[in-house]
């Protein structure tokens, strides 16, 4: 028989006995740092909220905006046959309560939407094909999401990367002028902080700039133009340390003499 486009099988025994217990890591909520949104989205969640009201607001979505209540159809066969229910308004609270970490987890969960629907229903119901052309819609804007993703964050990587260069450069230049404890300090620094980027020899310290990382490089700039070079500018470009063949800037300096002069 037939109930809201769901199928029911005639002669479904009830079970004896409570289903087994369900995975409880699949479906157990998961624990998210983010607390309750509140505002804006985050960017990579908004993408996706706004293609959750694009499929909401399709004619064919309404049987999927709310959990099946399989008590009121009277179908006590859908939670043997669904172990994890899901539905668009479920998706849609998850979605402000930081539930995703990922647009890929807010996708899989609406894909089970729709699997769940296909499980449950037979091909020629309504409900299926409603769920069939719904999962469609879906996933053309997914994928023109996804897509778009991969292109910004593409360039957002040259943006930093060309960011990178330019500081890594600035912070060669302003080493070759520093001397005496201000010296000392980005030497120490980069010793504690990236001590793969410090080659010390008996003469002479070398610094290889590419193996500082951006947050202690971004410091060491800062210090070194606060506290010592605002006042006057950064030497000639033709100061800058050479780029080696392996394309690594390295800073060639004698250590400092007086590591730090007591009073």
């Amino acid at each position: 028989s037939y109930s809201t486009g769901c199928w029911v099988p005639a002669s479904l025994p009830l079970p004896l006995r409570p289903p087994p217990a369900l995975n409880m890591s699949m479906t157990r909520k998961k624990k998210r740092s983010n607390p309750r949104f509140k505002g804006k989205l985050p960017d990579y969640m908004q993408g996706c909220f706004e293609i959750l009201k694009s499929v909401q607001a399709k004619s064919d979505a309404h049987p999927f905006l709310e959990p099946v209540d399989w008590k009121r159809f009277d179908l006590p066969d859908y939670p043997i046959i669904i172990k994890r229910p899901m539905d668009l308004g479920t998706i849609e609270k998850r979605i402000f309560d930081g539930f995703y970490s990922t647009a890929n987890e807010f996708a899989l969960d609406v894909r089970l939407v729709w699997s769940n629907a296909q499980k449950y229903n037979l091909p020629m119901s309504d409900i299926y094909k409603m769920s069939e052309s719904l999962s469609r819609f879906f996933e053309r804007r997914f994928a023109k999401l996804a897509k778009s993703t991969i292109k910004n964050k593409r360039k957002r990587q040259a943006e930093l990367r060309e960011v990178s260069r330019k500081d890594r450069e600035l912070f060669a230049t302003y080493l070759e002028a520093l001397t005496g404890e201000h010296l000392f300090h980005v030497v120490e620094t980069v010793k504690e902080q990236c001590p793969g980027a410090l080659i010390e020899q008996s003469d002479a310290v070398n610094i290889e700039v590419d193996k500082i990382d951006t947050s202690t490089l971004l410091d060491l700039v800062n210090y070194m133009h606060t506290n010592h070079l605002k006042a006057r500018p950064p030497p000639p470009s033709s100061q800058k340390p050479r780029l080696t063949e392996n394309k690594q800037s390295t800073a060639h300096l004698a250590p400092p003499q007086n590591k730090r002069q007591r009073t």
